[in-house]
């Protein structure tokens, strides 16, 4: 659902990438991986607001890595498979810190398993030459990211009962995205093969 805002801001993240160019991309992949693993360290403390505050900066990292990596000539297939691993080791934190945090342990289960195969998804169809899935879903990476700060903002407001409900309407997104994308990729992949 952003990527769909990805062409108007995608200007607007080079532009606050270009004085962050100093450093190297991965320094901002392994920035946005250690403020993943904070995250999980404030939802352990109970401190939903530090802990959405780096949710947040987790999610911006990530935005910024591959800025930056395109704006130093860094860009790459090492560099994207890092990022990638990168970033199911955050899902997994964000995971983490909602079990942390009280929620109920099947829905954490569902809603991490769920966000890693919507990735999944993704890759495999790419590698094996389905072309891009970007756009393709509700709930892709960052809409994730921006839905599961809603929900650490319903909690930390109007308390765990509020971002239960509202992690459950994104567990279901997400589990529909799965769903949606794999039709997508099985219908892409078998119409080429009928071509």
């Amino acid at each position: 659902m952003l990527a769909r805002l990805r062409a108007r801001v995608a200007p607007l993240l080079a532009r606050a990438a270009r004085p962050l160019a100093v450093a190297p991309a991965w320094a901002y992949t392994a920035a946005g991986v250690a403020l993943a693993v904070g995250y999980v360290a404030a939802c352990a403390a109970g401190d939903v607001l530090l802990a959405l505050a780096l949710l947040v900066a987790s999610g911006v990292m990530d935005a910024l890595d591959g800025a930056v990596a395109r704006l130093r000539g860094e860009a790459g297939p090492v560099g994207a498979l890092v990022d990638s691993i990168a970033d199911r080791a955050a899902d997994i934190a964000y995971g983490v810190g909602l079990a942390l945090l009280g929620y109920d342990a099947v829905l954490v289960l569902v809603f991490t398993s769920a966000s890693l195969v919507v990735s999944y998804v993704r890759a495999r169809f790419e590698a094996l030459g389905g072309g891009s899935m970007e756009g393709v879903g509700l709930m892709e990476r960052g809409d994730r990211v921006a839905a599961l700060a809603a929900v650490l903002g319903l909690h930390a407001t109007l308390g765990p009962e509020a971002g239960g409900y509202a992690l459950i309407a994104l567990t279901l997104l997400t589990a529909a995205t799965v769903v949606e994308r794999t039709v997508a990729a099985v219908r892409a992949l078998a119409g080429a093969r009928g071509a």
